[in-house]
Order: C-alpha cells, then structure tokens, then sequence
C-alpha cells in the first residue's frame, strides 16, 4: 500500500511541478494581493472635499472652517453661494458642503443656536456615515471652545490596546489572508480533481490498484504543502512590511491554519465532483468562494449585518479562521480562548473532506 500511495504521490507531485502557470499562481498573485490590499484597503475617511460658502465671513466663520480643515478629514474650497453648494453636490464635485449664513456671528455672539447647512454626498453611503460623526465631534469641539466651557467631571482616558498606532492594515491583512487562502484553494484542488476527467485520464487511474482514498489523498497532499507554504510566505509579508505582530503559538497557529487549508481543499475536491471540465470548475468555486469572503468579517464587521446573515457566518469556516488569526497574531492569545473556532473549523473540515471523498469514491466507483 505505502508503494502504490507513493507512486500516486509522486505522480501528483510531478504533475504539480510542470504545472508552472498554476504554481506562480498559487505563489505570486496572493503575495502581490496581500501587500496591495493592505496598502489600499483603509476605514478611515481622509481629505474630503468641502464646498463651502461662507456668507458671514467673519472670524468666527473662518474659526469654523478651520475647524474643519484642522485635522485633515475635510479639505475645504470655497464657493460663491449656498446653490453653489448644492450643484457642486449633485454634480459630484465635491464630497461634502458647508453653507455659513450671514447671521451666523451674530448668533453666536448673543448665545444663541447658531444654524449651519452641511449636505453629505449619500451616494457613498460608507463614506457619508463617516463624515457625518466627524462633523458631529468638529461641531461639538468648535461650540464648546466658542462657549469657553468643557464637560464637568469627565476626563476620558482612551487607550488602544493591541494596536496603539490604529494600523488599518493590522485589521485587514489577516483577513486578505484566509481569504485568498479559501479562494484559491478552493479553485486549485477542483481544478485539479477534474483534470483527470478534463483530459480522459479517469479511466487509467481505475486501472490502478490503488484505492480511492489513496488516490484522493494523493492529490490533496501536493495542494497541502503548497498553500501551507503560501501561508508562511504571506505572514513573512505582513510581518516584514506591515509590521504585523506574530505574538500567538505559532506552531498551534500553523496547526489550526493546516486543517483550515484541508477544508478548503475539501470543498474544492467536492465541486470537482459536480463539473465535468476546468472551466465550470473555475465558475463554481468563484460562486461558491466570494459568499464565503463576503461573509467572514474580513472587510465588513459581522455586527453591521442583518442578525440572519450573523447567524449564517456560523457556518463559515474563514469567519471562525480570521477570528483565530487576528486573536492569536494581534493579542498572542493561546488555545483556551481559540478552541471554540478552532473546533468549528475541524467540524467543517471533516465533514468536507467526508463527503468530497464519497463523492470522489462514487466517481472512481
């Protein structure tokens, strides 16, 4: 049996090597997209475009507009009117606008409830949330300095802890990460599988007296290394050009990180099972992938989803993945706080690696 499985093995790994295209495919591509990524994926709004028009232009009106340029969320321009504004808006000129009213000083002045006319760009929904609270912390900070006064009694303290610098690309590369991970994995074990049946080569390898365990085997093992070692390159990556921390057990990171890859391989191998060539492969495994992203926390957090999609990303193992990588990488966590993600991804990656090696076996059978 060990001969038979290692000629199989041989086979694979063979067949991996003269595979260059895929190799570099496995190897380049998510190494470029993690840097990429981690580089221009940000949550934090910067540099908004402000229209405004200042009809008072007073002190107080350009300590206003000071205000706003001050921390460099916004970055004002000026305009002639207040419907100057409002076509720079709906022409998609600007971000953002401000129109100050000639009666603005005066009622500040006299302590009264000094009225400003701020329009927010809705279409980018993310992007207008966000200058919203900023203008609401600006607003607020410019009225209590004008009024000379502070809140009694609080002092806030904030501290961030396991990311003092707020690096966004802390949050996101972890998730870029396990997602490219799913993804390609997902495509290159299918893709793989259904070589046999897209060339006419199923036939010889019934031929064989090797089992279909074997033979399924065979095949996951070359994929294992590769995206094992793919994995290491990323972290490699992300620690030498982001900084990430690496403060977990690294050893039980990489052995939760091998059974999340055999699920992934697991889930390929199955969609191989319902294709009959590469390029239907390639279709099912995207329909199949980006969900799985989509709904894993790695660019969105769950809590902003609707409670019966939260409940869905139970069921993702990438979800219960990133959850570990950004615990243990960020926080240095150990397994008596992982172990419940830890086990859902083994649940997954037994029940996909059964059923795909059923499917696999019915196929040879």
């Amino acid at each position: 049996m060990l001969s038979r499985f290692g000629a199989l093995l041989r086979k694979e790994f063979a067949e991996l090597a003269r595979n260059r295209q895929l190799l570099f495919l496995l190897l380049i591509p998510p190494l470029v997209q993690t840097v990429l990524f981690g580089v221009a994926l940000k949550p934090i709004v910067k540099e908004l475009s402000l229209a405004v028009a200042d009809e008072s232009k007073t002190l107080a009106s350009r300590d206003l507009i000071a205000a706003f340029a001050a921390n460099g969320v916004f970055v004002p321009r000026y305009v002639d009117s207040g419907p100057a504004v409002g076509r720079a808006v709906r022409a998609g000129h600007t971000d953002a606008g401000m129109v100050i009213p000639p009666e603005f000083t005066r009622d500040v002045q006299r302590g009264r409830t000094a009225e400003v006319q701020i329009v927010l760009d809705g279409v980018n929904a993310y992007v207008a949330g966000q200058g919203a609270g900023y203008t609401a912390g600006i607003v607020d900070a410019y009225d209590r300095a004008a009024a000379g006064a502070t809140l009694p009694g609080v002092d806030p303290q904030i501290t961030f802890a396991y990311n003092p610098g707020l690096i966004s690309s802390w949050f996101f590369v972890p998730g870029i990460i396990g997602g490219l991970i799913v993804l390609t994995g997902i495509i290159a074990a299918s893709a793989e599988a259904v070589r046999e049946k897209d060339e006419g080569t199923l036939e010889q390898l019934l031929m064989t007296p090797a089992s279909s365990w074997e033979i399924l085997i065979a095949k996951i093992v070359p994929l294992f290394v590769m995206f094992l070692g793919s994995l290491c390159l990323g972290l490699t990556v992300a620690k030498l050009v982001f900084g990430l921390p690496l403060l977990g057990n690294i050893p039980l990171f990489l052995t939760i990180s091998s059974v999340y890859i055999l699920s992934g391989l697991g889930v390929g191998i199955l969609i191989a099972t319902y294709a009959n060539t590469r390029q239907q492969v390639i279709l099912i495994s995207i329909f199949v992938a980006l969900p799985l992203m989509l709904l894993s926390g790695a660019f969105a957090p769950i809590e902003s989803m609707p409670p019966f999609f939260q409940y869905l990303t139970l069921l993702n193992p990438l979800r219960h993945y990133i959850t570990i990588m950004r615990a243990m990488l960020l926080k240095g966590v150990g397994w008596q706080v992982v172990w419940p993600d830890a086990m859902a991804i083994v649940a997954f990656a037994v029940i996909a690696i059964a059923v795909s090696g059923a499917r696999y076996r019915s196929q040879l059978s």
